[in-house]
């Protein structure tokens, strides 16, 4: 069982807007993130060099001093004194004993706040403090000695208020920015998603005025649609042709159907009627019953025609892959039709010889409807051709004929369903429905063959079938042989 997760059944637009707006605070996050990183790192890498600026400057101090920390307090207090805003707090130490320091930092900074002592200048990070509302970067460092005397220790404490509150002010106008963009960026982004889905609205209007009255309607191809959509309405309004051509075909496929009903329907019931009309004599009798069952015969045929056309064109054809001589099962076909050929002299010839893999029943079948064909077309005393050959993927068998010929007009409607080239003919029991050459084409394909026809008025026609082998079975113990068949 497939479980839908809910925002799988939301819209389109709402997921590309969701996406989008997803997308798009990701990236002011991103960028954010990354400018409060860099003002921070700036901030820390300025305060370390000045730190580091001060601890070699009040070194040098105590160098010129010989050694003597007074010196440092005396730099010290010159810098810090009078200032209200001082840049920087300091203290100096001789073990645990306080020599000096700025006026009231003990308040603020008191020693056990600052960082153990390090030698030499100090490196990153330095220790944040905030105390009130200011905040001090500290660092403790024990300065060199001077003529091996005890080193002195300075504790330093960098104001870093101002640096604070910038980049306090700039994460809050950050923040403020962030919220502001999320009703923007989701708005725009609807925004976006109803453009680039107007393609798609457009195709929906458009499908949605074709009906089945007017299934000859197409989508517009202009203005050019974009190239994700282009292949897509190609391909709709090919669908749309093949819609419109199988309404076409069942259309005609019903009318043909009841005119092929009705022919014969009314046939029967006509002789019953004028059979019924007055009593008369048995061979009377006899007769309208001989004609009526010639006319059930010709209905039979006709429905298992229509049975075969179904079966074979909306459902899986289970077909009987043997491999047999094909010139065999000519000759099955031709003394099949030899005794009605034999009636008006019709010669029938066989030539070549071949194998196949295919269904041997349904080639027989095909084969027949085709030689049927001929024999009723040609002229009395003419001659039939059967002639095999095989091809490099299976055979190809031409039936050919001598008679009056086909119109080149009729060529391409010969494989209709009931389509007659001469309606007003004679029909036989089983013939003259229409369907035979659509029977070939059908069991043709399903072999996944082709058949062609070739015809000139006056001149005969010739039907073409190649078939290929359907599958690679063992060669059989026979090896068939060129013949020819003459009827």
């Amino acid at each position: 069982m497939t479980i839908e997760l809910p925002w799988r059944r939301r819209s389109i637009g709402a997921r590309l807007s969701l996406l989008y707006t997803l997308a798009a605070l990701t990236a002011v996050a991103l960028f954010a993130g990354i400018t409060d990183w860099r003002l921070s790192t700036n901030f820390s890498a300025e305060h370390l060099r000045f730190v580091q600026a001060k601890v070699a400057e009040l070194q040098v101090d105590l160098n010129d001093a010989g050694g003597k920390p007074q010196a440092l307090l005396g730099e010290i207090v010159k810098e810090t004194e009078g200032s209200r805003l001082r840049q920087y707090e300091a203290r100096v130490l001789a073990g645990d004993h306080v020599l000096g320091e700025t006026p009231g930092m003990q308040r603020e900074l008191p020693g056990s706040v600052f960082p153990p002592a390090i030698d030499g200048l100090p490196g990153a990070p330095l220790r944040l403090r905030h105390a009130g509302q200011r905040s001090y970067a500290l660092a403790t460092v024990r300065l060199a000695s001077v003529d091996g005397d005890t080193p002195p220790v300075l504790q330093l404490a960098l104001d870093v208020t101002r640096d604070a509150a910038l980049q306090s002010s700039l994460r809050r106008a950050l923040a403020l920015a962030f919220a502001l963009l999320v009703p923007l960026l989701a708005f725009a982004g609807r925004w976006v998603a109803a453009q680039g889905l107007a393609p798609l609205t457009r195709i929906a209007g458009a499908a949605r005025s074709i009906t089945p009255a007017d299934l000859s309607a197409r989508l517009p191809l202009t203005p050019p649609w974009p190239d994700e959509l282009h292949a897509l309405v190609q391909v709709f309004n090919a669908m749309l042709a093949r819609i419109e051509e199988a309404f076409a075909r069942l259309s005609r496929f019903s009318v043909d159907l009841a005119h092929e009903l009705r022919t014969p329907l009314a046939n029967l019931s006509g002789e019953l009627e004028v059979c019924l009309m007055r009593p008369r004599e048995a061979v009377d009798y006899r007769a309208a019953l001989e004609s009526g069952l010639e006319e059930c015969r010709r209905l039979n045929v006709l429905i298992e025609n229509l049975l075969f056309m179904a079966r074979a064109e909306h459902a899986e054809q289970a077909l009987r892959h043997e491999r047999f001589d094909v010139a065999q099962a000519c000759a099955w076909v031709v003394a099949q039709h030899a005794p009605g050929a034999a009636a008006r002299g019709i010669r029938i010839r066989q030539d070549g010889a071949a194998t196949l893999v295919a269904d041997p029943l349904l080639l027989r079948q095909a084969l027949a409807n085709l030689l049927g064909n001929a024999i009723r077309h040609s002229h009395d005393g003419g001659e039939v051709r059967i002639m095999l050959q095989p091809v490099a993927d299976g055979v190809e068998i031409r039936v050919q004929d001598d008679g009056e010929g086909i119109e080149a007009a009729h060529l391409p409607h010969l494989f209709d369903r009931f389509y007659q080239v001469d309606a007003a003919r004679r029909h036989g029991v089983g013939q003259g429905t229409g369907l035979g050459l659509s029977i070939v084409r059908t069991i043709v394909e399903l072999h996944h063959g082709t058949v062609t026809v070739a015809s000139v008025r006056g001149s005969g026609t010739t039907v073409s079938m190649q078939v290929p082998s359907g599958l690679s079975l063992p060669t059989d113990s026979f090896q068939s042989e060129p013949s020819k068949h003459e009827v």
